[in-house]
């Protein structure tokens, strides 16, 4: 299958090194041979990057499954008590509000840790049954590793 070189954020490092051991598995390098000949500027790793055989920002070059939305899961919810104190919790852990929100709506996905944390916690307050999140999308890891 051919890479979609359109999922790739404009913001994600991509890098040229060929001579690294990891470039063929590598999601950065994969990426940047992907580039269009045509195109003259974009963030780069550098080779300096790479230490005795490996580099800290190499990613693999693999699909991960991501969750988008917990609407569904979240209706589930009977108890007042527990809604307000799981949207508390939840909002602590993804950092804020209005992101809580966006991942509730399926705008911002859900890495596979947040997915789990995420289930944990209604585990702990005895959700356990039908914990599925709205919708699954497997995809490459774009996320800041910088």
């Amino acid at each position: 299958m051919a890479f979609d070189l359109n999922l790739v954020p404009d913001w994600w490092p991509v890098c040229q090194n060929a001579d690294c051991p990891q470039s063929t598995n590598c999601l950065r390098y994969v990426a940047c041979q992907n580039m269009p000949p045509t195109l003259t500027v974009w963030p780069c790793v550098m080779s300096g990057a790479m230490k005795d055989g490996s580099c800290s920002f190499f990613v693999k070059n693999e699909k991960v499954r991501f969750a988008r939305g917990f609407k569904i899961m979240f209706a589930r919810v009977k108890s007042r008590d527990d809604i307000f104190t799981m949207r508390r919790e939840l909002t602590g852990f993804l950092g804020s509000v209005g992101t809580y929100y966006r991942c509730k709506s399926g705008e911002r996905l859900l890495n596979p840790e947040q997915q789990q944390w995420i289930l944990r916690l209604f585990s702990q307050h005895g959700y356990t049954e039908d914990l599925e999140f709205d919708e699954y999308i497997d995809s490459y890891n774009f996320e800041r590793t910088l």
